[in-house]
């Protein structure tokens, strides 16, 4: 077994076919493992924009890739991919830190070739969330996603001499964050294929959440709540209302007399809604006392 370590950097010029601004790939690099993480080979190509002449000063500040380093050594982007398809092969597993990388090389593929799928890429594996559940396994404190190079800098892998922000030097140390913390049996564990053939539908899904009441969507067993405080059914009082992304009504225990207010979500994912619940005690409202000017108490 192949692995590959890919790594792509863009920038984002705006598109007159779309009218908007697009992530067009400038840089691939990539390096090549066998089984046992031992480097085969480096790949590493520009391309030379389609939709400007100038790369923008805070990418050109950010790569060190100069708008003339593009034009003079760029090539178009149908030869830059078939290049890295003969390189890559078929078979081998690749892997990019994060699916961010898979998200712009669709976009490319589909404003190239009109395609709905990354042909250069198979067995697919998103590095960041493996090497950080690694990193989290020999006692790190993550509780969010981690660039490349404060995970570099967390495994003690010196960043020093590295051009960041370059493909084919952030594929290499990659590369060495890989070999840090690798355990085969459960790097495989995290291998999906894209050419499964509701892959790149379920990638694009944008999740949301559910408003309308009467969605076929919304198991309406979902929205029947307990009383916290005895854990026996509790009995809605008021209609439903929706506000800040949830369903909120008004419940009462009969049994203990506990009034309170339940919120349920619900959020769909390409093949599940995700239902959330919660709740909040109904505060009895202070009673004020007041006197009047003739000294009578009124109550407010």
């Amino acid at each position: 077994m192949e692995f590959i370590i890919l790594d792509n950097e863009w920038h984002t010029p705006y598109c007159k076919i779309n009218g908007k601004c697009i992530n067009e790939l400038i840089e691939i690099g990539a390096v090549k493992l066998d089984e046992n993480l031992k480097e085969i080979s480096r790949f590493s190509v520009l391309i030379k924009s389609t939709f400007t002449k100038k790369l923008s000063s805070r990418f050109q500040r950010l790569t060190n890739i100069t708008t003339e380093e593009m034009l003079k050594d760029g090539m178009s982007f149908e030869q830059a991919v078939s290049l890295y398809s003969d390189w890559a092969g078929e078979d081998a597993v690749t892997m990019t830190w994060s699916n961010s990388d898979l998200y712009v090389l669709l976009e490319n593929f589909r404003l190239r070739r009109r395609i709905n799928t990354v042909p250069i890429i198979g067995k697919y594996l998103d590095l960041q969330k493996y090497v950080q559940n690694e990193m989290i396994t020999l006692g790190h404190n993550i509780s969010s996603q981690v660039s490349v190079s404060n995970a570099a800098l967390m495994l003690g892998i010196p960043i020093d001499g590295i051009d960041l922000h370059r493909a084919l030097d952030d594929s290499l140390l990659c590369t060495e964050m890989l070999r840090k913390v690798y355990n085969k049996e459960r790097l495989l564990s995290y291998v999906i294929d894209t050419r499964e053939s509701d892959y790149y539908t379920r990638l694009t899904f944008k999740a949301y959440i559910i408003r309308d009441l009467n969605s076929p969507l919304i198991n309406k067993k979902k929205m029947e709540f307990k009383c916290e405080k005895c854990g026996r059914d509790a009995k809605r009082m008021t209609p439903w209302a929706f506000r800040s992304h949830s369903f909120k009504a008004e419940f009462f225990c009969k049994f203990c007399s506990y009034k309170f207010i339940g919120r349920v979500t619900f959020k769909k994912y390409y093949d599940k809604v995700v239902v959330k619940h919660n709740t909040a005690p109904i505060q009895a409202v202070p009673v004020k006392l007041e006197k009047d000017k003739s000294g009578t108490t009124q109550v407010n």
